[in-house]
Formats: structure tokens, C-alpha cells, sequence
């Protein structure tokens, strides 16, 4: 250890202020005849130190104070602490082979001449000390995030180089390749594993349906590797929540892989666990591996949906022709032909059966009765969201006469204009309906004239204007276009939708807008009553019982203004047993987000219920489901996966070795790696804004005044 002090202004100008200092202060008291000799000394060094730290503080001097120190070179040792490691391998288990090494004179000759640090890793990176933290359970392993944490060890370059102690299979993260390429110092890849493809047969992975949807068919594709059972026949078994609803049999071949599709037709929404299973066979070296498990997300498959025309109109036609072809909707049409009856001989059953959501084209109009009275009665008994399209016969009384219309009217002046479409202003526009509004303003200036008439309005509470009128290029104040979450309405009051779709080519409007419109206008209104103020997710639908689950949430007010001052509690319930499992506190991180786990679940399906609470006052609530179950991931690929640890190694101009080679001397480095590196503290010192030489000066001259006035001085 040794110590420097480095100033930022030459030693000669020091100097120079030093002479000038002292020279001024005995000029000063040169004459001062009635003090001795020794008291003139006295005050002028008081004084030449006054003028000398002023100079300096005049000159912003600026101080190092560096300490030198050498330091051991770092070496991360990586070590895999995965459920991989309890394979066994000629009846030796991994983890042993690894435990061995870690306690190994080999190991303790690294520790001699470098600051070994642990990094135990699978899912998760542990900077712990191993032979403490080691459990070999984790689930997963994340092989390039081991290599990038090793690498964020000691950004000072200060790390000789990494041992790695893994069987080089990875299933979770990118390709460890890519980070290993852009390492600044060696890998030493030590193979844990027996290379040789064992005889076996692994379940790899299943591909659920990217959209299902209930009571609709789609496909499971599996994916099936096997080796030494070449021309086998076995039965493979599609398992939805437990339950067998899908057998294929197939010929295993004598090694790779073969797919196997499944027929899936979900009987309702949510989530579900799909689960590929096949029996075991004698000689297989691993049993774990037979089934795998994930979840597939089932939304409703088809929407019943109404909707009911005050007269045929080409909008009408169109409305059911989109609504139709989304495949979103089962739609049923009436159409008024007088004031007591549709043109549809069957309105009657229609009337009575039940639905989902339903439009209004024009309906009621001035002409409409009893046709008014039937329809109006299911909106009031049932509650239907429903969206309400204005026509060329608009009644005032008719559209006041619907329950939870979004608005009232106060005025209404027929006569047709052309319009274009203008988006609201985006901060009157609440969370819930952002994805709809950016639907509109992403594609307003591309709309091809509609029709209007001109509609007073007043908003009830809760509706939110998403577009206005435009003529002439004046965007009118009147509102077009209209939601209330909490009401389940919508209205839109241009009318002429036809042209959106017809005379796309034209505008350069996307041919799919009406069709994208209307279905996620009438699902924003299915969605919820209410804005969702609380969100609440896990980090992931499916964990292993070894993992803890974590929750994520975010909450914000009805403005969309996070919320970071609230309460958020979240009850855990077993859906086999109906009690409740855990109840975790989350915690806030800033910007509205909260976080927080719970470890220790067993195998099932659990429902999670979140509320938020401020001042006693319930913000917000959420629900979900999350699955636990053993995920087998860490037995897909028995093997070693020498080749890539091979290349790792290759790519950092490292080593690959087996445990033998490392434990008999093979670790062979640069010997340069032994000798300490110097690193430096230092510390700034500015004299201009330094307090202590402030209060040097301010003490001294106090001093020097006291002394004057003892010895007679003015």
C-alpha cells in the first residue's frame, strides 16, 4: 500500500504563492517597533497563511488523495445448481461430481492466488457462497444470463477468467453463445455428464393453439424424441386439467424427433393445463421425462349478438356482414317493417333468446311502437351492453328512450352533411378504451366522407368522447362518437359505414377497418362494467413447486395516474380444497407497480383474488389463475451437450475438460494471471469550496486579530 497526493496546479506556482504570501506578511509588520522580534514572527506567519490559502482558493487548487492498494484477480466460478445436476450418470449423480470439485486442492490452489466468487445458476443467479446455497433444484437453467452476470462481476477488467461447471443444457434465456462471444476473458468449461444419448424417450415440448377458443376445433402440436426404441409402437395421451380427451399411437423412431398433432376442442373459456403423457418402458434411463405440462389460454369461442334495424340499409347489411365474418359473433337480425312488426317471420323467438350484446341501427325511430317496447324490454331486464348506430331517421325520443344510453339529447336539426373524423383530445380518453381509441386515431384522416346530422348532447357521468366532426376542415364540438364503460353503451352518430369498407381503395383506409371497429367496439363493452384500475399478473402461468410465484401488478386512478401509496393484498385459494393457501402483501417499486412472491405451493391450480386499498377505500380488484406443477424441463436432455460447451470455450479462447482432467492439474493459464493488480482510491479535495479551510481562515484571522489587541496593536 502506498500514497500520493496530486495537485492540479504546478509546483512552482505553489511556490510562488508561498513567497508572496510570506513576503506581503512580514512587509506588514516590518515596522511594528513596539513588538519583539519573536511576536512579529508570530503574527506574520498568521498572516502568511491567511494569504497563502487565499491565493490558493483564488487559484480553485484541487486536490488528489490517492490510496494504492494490490488486489487478488478475480475468478467467477459458475456453477449449475439445476435439477439436471441429479441425473445420474453410471450411477453417480452429478451434483456429487460438482460438490467433489468445489472442495478439490485444485480449487483451493485457485483461492491461494485469486478472489474466487461463486456464482451458483439456473433460473436464477445466486452470489452466494455454493458449497452453502447449493440444492440442485431449480427448475430451469439460464445458461447465457450466467455468462452475462459473470461478466457484470467487475467492470474494472479485473477477472483473470471463469470456470463453468454445467452439463451445458439450457432451457430457458438465449443462446449462451452469443454472450460468450462478446466476453473479455476466458471460459473454462468443465463437462459435467455423460455425452452418450442414454435410451430414452422424452416428451420436449408442446405448442398450444396461439388463438382457442371454446367450443371451436384447433390442434396441440407435441413434440416426441426418443432414442434406442426404433420401431416401438406406443400411445401418446393429450391430457386437458387431468382429463384424457386425445390419444394418437405412433412408431418411435431409432433416434430424433417426430410430431405428434392432437386434436383440442376446449368446452369453455380460460385457462387450462395441457399435458402430454407416455407410459414409460422398460430400459428407459429416465422416467421424468415421459410427460410435460403447459397452459393454453381459451377465450369465448363465439359471442350471441342481436342486432336490429329501423329499415334496410346498406349499413345494416354491412354491419351483419363483418360482425358475421369475424368469427367472434352468432348474429341474429331483425328488421323493422311498421311500427308493430319485423320483416322476419320468426322475430318472436328471436326476441326471446338470449343474448351476449346487441346493436341498434336507427332503432327506435319515429316509427317504431311495439317493435320499440319488445327490444327496449331486453336491454332493461337483462343489462346487455349494447352500441347504438344513428341513422338517417334519428329520433330524439326514440334514443332517449334507451336505458344507460351514454348521453341525452338536448337538440336535433335534420338536414345531411358529408363529415370527416377527428380523434378527441387523447387525455380525456380513460385506460380501459385506449385500444379502441387508437383504433380510430390511427386511421381518422384516411376515413372517406360519411353522413350526419347534426346532435346535441349531454354526456350522463362516465362517457368519454373518442371522436367529433369535421367540416370543411372545422372539427365541430359535438361529440361523433361516444363510451361509458360503466353504463355497457356506445353510440355512434354518423351514419353511412358502408363507405368506410367500399371506398377504402380510394382513401387508403384498410379494407378490415369496420370489421377491426365493430368487434373491438362490442368486446371493450363485454370486457368489463367497469374501468380496470388494478391489474394484477404472475410472472408466468405455470411454475414448478420448487419456484416461488411471483405477482407483478399496476394501479392507477380512473384518470390512468399511477397509484404508488396503496395496499395491495392478494389471498391465494386451492381450487381443489376451496382454502385459502397464502396471503401476500405486495409491495410498491415506484410508477404504480407493486411486486411480491409466495414459495412453498404444491402441485395444483390455485385462484388468486387482489384488492386495493387506500384510506380504507377499495381502489381496485383483480383475479386470475396460476398453475403449479413439475415442469420435468431439467430432464428433456439428459446428455451432456458437450458440443457447445466445446464451443464456449472455444469462443473465449478458453478450455473444455472433463472433472478428471480439471481435478488432476489440466487448468492451465496465463501465469501473469497470478500477480495482484493495483487499484486506486481517491479522494477530491477543492480548497474554494471547502468548509474546513474556510473555517482555517476565518480561526486564523481571529487568532491574529485577539493577539493585536493583547500586545497594544491596532
Amino acid at each position: 500500500m502506498n500514497f500520493q497526493i496530486r495537485f492540479d496546479l504546478p509546483f512552482y506556482l505553489i511556490l510562488i504563492f508561498a513567497v508572496v504570501a510570506v513576503g506581503l506578511s512580514f512587509f506588514m509588520y516590518r515596522r511594528t517597533e513596539n513588538l519583539s522580534r519573536g511576536r512579529r514572527i508570530f503574527l506574520g506567519t498568521l498572516r502568511s497563511l491567511v494569504i497563502f490559502l487565499l491565493l490558493l482558493a483564488a487559484a480553485n487548487l484541487v486536490t488528489d488523495f490517492v490510496n494504492f492498494r494490490d488486489k487478488k484477480r478475480d475468478v467467477a466460478v459458475l456453477v449449475d445448481d439445476s435439477q439436471s445436476m441429479t441425473i445420474k450418470d453410471r450411477n453417480v449423480p452429478r451434483s456429487k461430481v460438482i460438490t467433489e470439485m468445489l472442495r478439490s486442492a485444485e480449487m483451493d490452489s485457485l483461492k491461494k492466488y485469486f478472489n474466487v466468487v461463486p456464482l451458483a445458476f439456473g433460473g436464477d443467479i445466486l452470489k452466494e457462497s455454493v458449497l452453502d446455497s447449493l440444492k440442485f433444484n431449480q427448475p430451469a437453467t439460464n445458461l447465457e444470463s450466467a455468462l452475462v452476470a459473470a461478466s457484470k462481476l467487475d467492470p474494472s477488467d479485473d477477472i483473470a477468467f471463469s470456470v463453468l461447471l454445467t452439463d451445458g443444457d439450457y432451457n430457458e434465456g438465449g443462446n449462451p453463445l452469443d454472450a460468450a462471444r462478446g466476453m473479455r476473458f476466458p471460459v473454462y468449461a468443465i463437462g459435467i455428464g455423460d455425452s452418450t444419448e442414454p435410451k430414452d424417450i422424452v416428451v420436449q415440448r408442446i405448442i398450444p393453439p396461439p388463438l382457442a377458443y371454446a367450443d371451436r376445433k384447433s390442434t396441440v402440436e407435441s413434440i416426441i424424441s426418443a432414442r434406442g426404441f426404433g420401431g416401438k409402437t406406443v400411445d401418446v395421451f393429450l391430457s386437458e386439467d387431468e382429463k384424457q380427451i386425445d390419444t394418437k399411437q405412433i412408431t418411435l423412431p431409432e433416434s430424433g424427433e417426430i410430431e405428434v398433432p392432437f386434436n383440442y376442442t376446449p368446452e369453455k373459456a380460460g385457462t387450462h393445463v395441457l399435458t402430454v403423457d407416455i407410459p414409460p418402458q422398460a430400459g428407459e434411463f429416465s422416467r421424468k421425462n415421459n410427460s410435460s405440462s403447459t397452459t393454453a389460454e381459451v377465450q369465448k369461442g363465439k359471442y350471441e349478438a342481436l342486432l336490429v334495424a329501423g329499415e334496410p340499409t346498406p349499413d345494416v347489411a354491412f354491419l351483419r356482414r363483418n360482425m358475421e365474418d369475424s368469427r367472434d359473433f352468432d348474429v341474429r337480425v331483425l328488421v323493422q317493417k311498421s311500427a308493430d312488426e319485423f320483416f322476419e317471420k320468426d322475430a318472436g323467438n328471436v326476441l326471446s333468446e338470449k343474448y351476449d350484446v346487441v346493436c341498434l341501427y336507427d332503432f327506435p325511430n319515429s316509427y317504431s311502437q311495439r317493435t320499440a317496447a319488445d327490444v327496449l324490454g331486453i336491454l332493461r331486464s337483462r343489462d346487455i351492453p349494447y352500441v347504438y348506430f344513428a341513422g338517417k331517421n334519428f329520433s330524439i325520443a326514440g334514443e332517449n328512450s334507451l336505458p344507460r344510453s351514454p348521453f341525452k339529447v338536448r337538440d336535433f336539426q335534420s338536414g345531411e352533411f358529408l363529415i370527416g373524423v377527428s380523434p378527441a383530445p387523447s387525455s380525456s380518453v380513460p385506460l380501459g378504451l385506449q385500444s379502441l381509441y387508437s383504433l380510430i386515431a390511427a386511421n381518422s384522416n384516411l376515413f372517406p366522407p360519411i353522413f350526419y346530422q347534426r346532435i346535441v348532447v349531454a354526456l350522463f357521468g362516465g362517457s368519454s368522447t373518442l371522436a367529433l366532426p369535421v367540416i370543411n376542415g372545422n372539427v365541430l364540438g359535438y361529440p361523433l362518437f361516444i363510451v361509458n364503460q360503466s353504463r355497457r353503451s356506445a353510440a355512434f352518430l354518423g351514419y353511412g359505414l358502408w363507405r368506410l369498407q367500399l371506398m377504402s381503395s380510394v382513401s387508403g383506409l384498410r379494407p378490415d377497418f369496420l370489421q377491426s371497429f365493430v368487434t373491438t367496439l362490442l368486446r371493450t363493452l363485454l370486457s368489463t362494467g367497469n374501468q380496470r384500475l388494478l391489474t394484477v399478473q404472475t410472472s408466468k402461468r405455470i411454475y414448478d413447486p420448487s419456484e416461488s410465484v411471483r405477482f407483478n401488478s399496476l394501479l392507477v386512478d380512473q384518470a390512468g395516474t399511477p397509484v404508488s401509496d396503496a395496499s395491495i393484498d392478494v389471498n391465494l385459494i386451492n381450487d381443489a380444497s376451496r382454502e385459502s393457501s397464502a396471503d401476500i402483501q405486495l409491495s410498491p417499486v415506484g410508477s404504480g407497480s407493486y411486486t411480491g412472491s409466495v414459495s412453498g405451493l404444491g402441485e395444483g391450480r390455485y385462484t388468486f383474488v387482489a384488492n386495493a386499498k387506500k384510506g380504507g377505500e377499495t381502489l381496485g380488484s383483480d383475479s386470475g389463475t396460476v398453475l403449479v406443477a413439475q415442469l420435468n424441463r431439467e430432464y428433456a436432455q439428459p446428455s451432456m451437450n458437450a458440443q457447445l460447451l466445446r464451443q464456449i470455450a472455444a469462443a473465449t479462447d478458453g478450455k473444455f475438460m472433463t472433472p478428471s482432467q480439471f481435478l488432476r492439474g489440466d487448468l492451465q493459464f496465463d501465469p501473469e494471471m497470478k500477480t495482484p493488480v493495483q487499484v486506486s482510491t481517491s479522494n477530491r479535495f477543492e480548497i474554494l469550496s471547502s468548509l474546513p479551510i474556510l473555517a482555517v481562515v476565518i480561526v486564523l484571522l481571529g487568532v491574529e486579530w485577539v493577539m493585536r489587541k493583547v500586545w497594544g496593536l491596532p
